[in-house]
């Protein structure tokens, strides 16, 4: 037993609850999103701007294709520092649907962003776990998370959640406006319904996967993400994490950026990569590089869609829905599982007995009381 291993269960335990919390968020997506419908009936957006610091932030990244593609909509994804970036650039938000997310409410950024839309026009839907929050407060409409209590400093099912709730309100409000035809609207829900149906299967996969492996992966000193230009968001919220609990230096790339110069890490053998593979975009060069690195006795490794759900040393076939703009919902669990399986293990061998420096978000007053 490791000195934080009561902790670590706790969060695994959050993870577990990815499927619970999906299922319900897709079984509620009317009640949840009626308030927020209501508000908006009649009104013409011009632009959807995803908003959030850190995991928010990322969940934005892993529903923007999505929205994209159903509401033939520009999806923004920014963080106050890119909300600045932009107004220097002259963008306008009077006519944009403005989705902000923190799972406190208590986001300080996040809320002066907030409320300075709402004085130029835009529509600001809060969605919190808070409903009393300050975010909530300061929205034109604020919509549940819908996970329930998480009580940890490492966001799990929380970051599924805040995607899958920005995708719900999304294509309701697409739905409802016209934007997205009722065949399209049920493809996609029929599509998260099988993904919501099979989770429990691959987190169960995952966990073998990981048992077999974990010692293995204990001895590298950092991992780098590759995956196609859709599922950033996702392997961006993984590396966070694994900095977070174990950490390690961990990076995302999308695979041809990768290409061009950092696959050269692996020439120090305590480097490793793991890899998305989406059988939607990317799969013939994301295998032929997993196949090249094997050759070279590289350490490669990949979470993939393609084959018969399972897994051998070096990679693992999950059952998927096989729709790349969902690919988050089926991938980030999974990656959930294993970056906590390293966690536990590195907890339980002493390997992560490091002297933390502090809380910079208490020096710097992140948060609004």
């Amino acid at each position: 037993m490791g000195k934080n291993a009561e902790y670590i269960q706790r969060v695994m335990g959050y993870v577990e609850e990815n499927v619970p919390v999906t299922q319900s968020i897709l079984a509620d997506r009317k009640v949840v999103c009626a308030e927020f419908l209501k508000n908006v009936q009649g009104k013409e957006f011009n632009k959807i701007l995803l908003f959030g610091i850190g995991s928010s932030y990322n969940a934005g990244l892993m529903v923007k294709p999505l929205l994209e593609s159903a509401l033939q909509l520009d999806v923004l994804v920014a963080s106050p520092a890119m909300y600045e970036q932009m107004c220097r650039n002259g963008q306008s938000f009077g006519n944009a649907l403005l989705i902000a997310a923190s799972q406190s409410g208590k986001s300080a950024a996040t809320i002066d962003v907030v409320k300075e839309l709402k004085e130029k026009g835009a529509f600001v839907v809060g969605l919190t776990g808070n409903l009393a929050s300050p975010l909530a407060m300061e929205s034109s409409a604020a919509v549940d998370i819908h996970c329930g209590e998480e009580k940890s400093s490492v966001m799990t099912k929380g970051v599924l959640a805040t995607a899958m709730m920005m995708a719900v309100i999304g294509l309701e409000y697409g739905l409802a406006s016209g934007r997205l035809s009722p065949k399209g609207y049920d493809k996609i829900m029929a599509d998260f319904d099988f993904i919501a149906t099979h989770m429990q299967q691959n987190l169960d996969l995952a966990k073998d996967w990981c048992a077999s492996n974990v010692e293995e992966w204990s001895h590298f000193r950092s991992f780098s993400l590759i995956s196609n230009i859709d599922s950033t968001g996702t392997t961006l919220e993984i590396a966070l994490k694994v900095m977070e609990s174990v950490f390690l230096p961990s990076d995302s790339f999308e695979v041809e950026e990768y290409l061009h110069g950092p696959h050269l890490l692996l020439s120090r053998k305590e480097a490793a990569v793991l890899q998305l593979d989406s059988v939607s975009m990317d799969h013939e060069k994301l295998s032929r590089i997993h196949s090249f690195l094997q050759e070279k006795n590289a350490p490669s490794y990949q979470i993939t869609q393609a084959g018969m759900p399972g897994f051998t040393r070096d990679s693992l076939t999950i059952y998927s829905a096989q729709n790349g703009l969902l690919d988050f919902a089926e991938f980030l669990p999974v990656l959930q599982v294993w970056s906590i399986r390293l966690w536990e293990y590195f907890d339980r061998h002493g390997l992560d007995a490091f002297e933390m420096p502090g809380d910079l978000s208490g020096a710097l007053s992140t948060k609004v009381k």
